[in-house]
């Protein structure tokens, strides 16, 4: 049973639906067709798997919005960060820049989503606790997705395929287009009560130590 929730939460938490939807959508779009272009199986399957599971997310966050606030039409007010990192996604894949994809959404993308999930698991168990387990599983999802794009980029790097001067780019581009997406969603994400800079350095913890050192060099 969902328990009787303030129609204020219930606003905040629409709109929060509204952006992670776009999100999850983006992110599904995006692994499958990283999917379509990895070359080695092990990557090409996970990446088919993660598209899946990434739909099923958006999935999850439009039913939750309508379940939680039937009656509330929720803007999204990330829409134009979203499309900048959606163009910028699709750059590197138009041009067969699979890794750079990847340090753009399963690095610094899911970064993100690991520090909203993390400040909204006290949320959800507090307003709306028969979600807490499909929170968790969500989360569990989002984080595996985080672990394999920050061992396939660190190999990557490594091997010489995503050399010094695309990861510079890759990281400067993704870090200033994931913050602006941050910042446009700082309004809505301040209505739980949990200040932007929370989240800033939820995000800049959970990044890789090599992407920080690249994106400022």
């Amino acid at each position: 049973m969902i328990p009787y929730v303030h129609r204020r939460t219930l606003e905040v938490v629409a709109r929060t639906a509204a952006v992670l939807e776009a999100g999850e959508l983006l992110a599904h779009r995006v692994a499958a067709r990283q999917a379509g272009i990895a070359c080695e199986p092990k990557a090409a399957r996970f990446l088919g798997v993660q598209a899946r599971q990434e739909a099923f997310h958006a999935r999850v966050f439009a039913s939750a919005a309508r379940l939680l606030a039937p009656k509330v039409t929720a803007a999204n007010p990330a829409e134009r960060a979203l499309a900048a990192l959606a163009s910028r996604l699709d750059s590197d894949l138009d041009a067969g820049e699979l890794w750079s994809s990847v340090v753009g959404l399963q690095v610094a993308l899911e970064a993100l989503g690991q520090a909203v999930l993390d400040e909204l698991e006290g949320v959800v168990a507090r307003h709306v606790p028969a979600l807490a387990p499909l929170h968790g599983l969500l989360a569990r999802q989002e984080a595996a997705h985080r672990a394999f794009g920050t061992r396939c980029a660190a190999r990557a790097i490594e091997c010489g395929e995503l050399t010094p001067a695309r990861l510079r780019g890759a990281t400067r581009d993704y870090d200033a287009l994931v913050g602006e997406l941050l910042m446009a969603c700082a309004e809505v994400l301040d209505g739980f009560g949990v200040p932007y800079e929370r989240y800033a350095e939820r995000f800049e913890a959970a990044l890789p130590r090599w992407f920080r050192v690249a994106a400022s060099a």
